[in-house]
Order: C-alpha cells, then structure tokens, then sequence
C-alpha cells in the first residue's frame, strides 16, 4: 500500500502582502482621478475663479469712484447688512420665491404629461414632438424673448389680434401687458416654462423608457389602475431622474436674466424685479459693485443650501425605503 506524500504547509500571507492582483488594483486606483483631472481643472479656473473674485468683491466698498482711483478698500460685512436692511430685498427675494415656484411646478407637471405622450404616441408624431422640442431647446433666449415682446405688442402683436378675433376678453388691440406687473410676470413664466420645457419632457420620457413594463403588467393583475401605478411605480422609480430636475430648474429659474431683462427691465417700477435683475441693477445701474456681488453671494448661497438639503432629504428617503 503505496504511501501519500504529505501535503506542503500552505504559506499564510503575510499582513499587509499584496499579490499581483492587489499590486495591479492598486495602481489602477488612481486612473479614474487622472481621467477626470483635466476637466475638473478646467472647471475649478473657470467656474471657481470668478466666484472667488465675486467673494472677495462682496466685502469690497467698490463703487463708480474705484473705477478711477483703482481704491476699493475691504469693508467686511457692511455690503450684507446694506442689503439685507433693505426692505426692497425682500420684496425681490419673496418675488423671486415666487415666481420659481410657478415655472418649477409648471414644468414638472407638463413635463411629465409630454413625457407620458411622447411614451403613448405613434413613432411619427414622437419624432415630430421631439423636432419641436429640440427647436424650441436650440433657440438663444434673447431670440426667443424679442419674439415674445413681438407676439404681445400692443398696437401689432399676433397675440393680441388674435385674442381680440376669439372675443373672449374683448378688444385687446391696443392693450399693454408689459405695463402691469402681474401680466407681465405671467408672460416672463410662460416664456421661462416654454423655453425650458424641452429639457424636462427628453429627460423624463429617457427615465420612463427604463421602467420595465411586467411592473405596470404586474400591477394591472393585481387592479391598480393608472393613478396607483403611476403613485407608487412610476414616481418612486423616477425620483432620482426628478431630483435632479427639480433642482437644475430651481437653479435655472432663479438665476434667469434674459427674459426679465428683454422684456420689462424689472418695471414697472421694479414690480418684475427678480435677484437676478436687483443685482445687476444694484452693481451696473447705482455702480455699487461691491452691493452687487453681495446679492449675488447671497444669492449662490440660498442656492447651494436648498440643493444640499433636497438632495440629501431624497437620499435619506431612498435609504428608508
């Protein structure tokens, strides 16, 4: 009976070894970050330059004088306290509120009602919604302001020859709506929704092509109808998709110029002023840079502390979940 060899002592690694394997995954390890170094530079110098410069300005007592003497001495916080002790501040920054509220909701909710169509509809009239939206998306927002400010004339505007034809709120040829400021604020949100529909409706119809459809079969077998599918599949599989929208528009709303500018210049008497017109106005029109920057800075940071609380509120609720 031949005898087996005794098996070798199997080496124990030793603490803290690395083979071949670990040697090569740690290496690889830093690819990612090499990968993304160049655009992560470019963006730093870009992006966090001038709002490092726009910081520092805040605390400057930087005004038309500066522009000659190149003095702009350091003020601390007096800029802030100017601004924050203004009362029209806060009628801006309520208006401001306002106003993104409208065109946020607005635009979820149309945005997800031709998100469900284009899913709905025929291949040839998808293409033909999506052609349009992509126009409406490529066009610059001064060019789609002036043609809105075309649209509503009050001696020529199409809208108000053709308001004036349905006869439902009589003879409109010659009505003004820039000169009243809820008109006006209404206009500026349809044009904001409509220029920034597109965008929403090609990102919400992308996240509903990913829900599989056995969850809607599944849930048909069961006697949900399209109300409970939609409230407990299709938004809760779309909540990350609808984060990020809300918080992209929010931000775009709030920092939008164009429009307000093209169309009003804040009037009638600074009834359609948003922040992002009452800082251009302070720091170019009453050459108070210095106050200027400080609505901006406030601005950002209002900003920066609704992201951060939203997203992370939406990242505990997936967690619980």
């Amino acid at each position: 009976m031949t005898k087996l060899a005794p098996a070798a002592p199997v080496r124990s690694a030793r603490p803290g070894g690395a083979g071949p394997a670990r040697r090569r995954r740690s290496r690889g390890s830093a690819l990612p970050y090499l990968l993304v170094a160049p655009a992560a530079i470019v963006l730093v110098v870009i992006l966090g330059y001038p709002i490092v410069r726009l910081a520092v300005l805040s605390f400057q007592k930087y005004d038309s004088r500066s522009l000659f003497t190149g003095e702009s001495p350091f003020v601390l916080f007096d800029n802030y306290a100017d601004v924050l002790g203004d009362p029209e501040f806060w009628m801006v920054l309520l208006r401001t509120f306002a106003v993104t509220l409208l065109c946020v909701a607005l635009l979820m909710t149309l945005g997800f009602l031709l998100a469900q169509l284009l899913l709905r509809t025929s291949p040839w009239a998808r293409l033909a919604l999506t052609v349009c939206l992509v126009l409406v998306w490529a066009m610059p927002m001064v060019a789609a302001a002036l043609i809105w400010q075309w649209l509503f004339q009050p001696q020529y505007g199409v809208a108000n020859w053709l308001l004036t034809q349905l006869g439902v709120f009589g003879d409109l040829r010659a009505h003004d709506w820039f000169s009243n400021p809820v008109e006006a604020l209404a206009l500026i949100v349809l044009l904001i929704v409509w220029k920034g529909l597109p965008f929403v409706v090609l990102t919400m119809y992308a996240a509903l092509g990913q829900i599989p459809t056995s969850m809607y079969e599944a849930a048909g077998l069961d006697g949900a109808n399209a109300l409970d599918t939609i409230r407990h599949i299709t938004l809760p599989m779309m909540r990350p998709v609808l984060a990020i929208l809300i918080v992209l528009e929010v931000i775009w709303s709030v920092n939008s110029f164009t429009p307000f500018w093209v169309l009003t210049q804040g009037g009638p008497s600074g009834q359609t002023t948003t922040l992002a017109v009452y800082s251009y106005t302070t720091a170019f029109s009453a050459n108070d840079y210095g106050g200027g920057a400080a609505i901006s800075m406030i601005t950002v940071g209002l900003l920066a502390a609704f992201a951060v609380f939203y997203v992370r509120r939406q990242v505990k609720q997936v967690d619980v979940r």
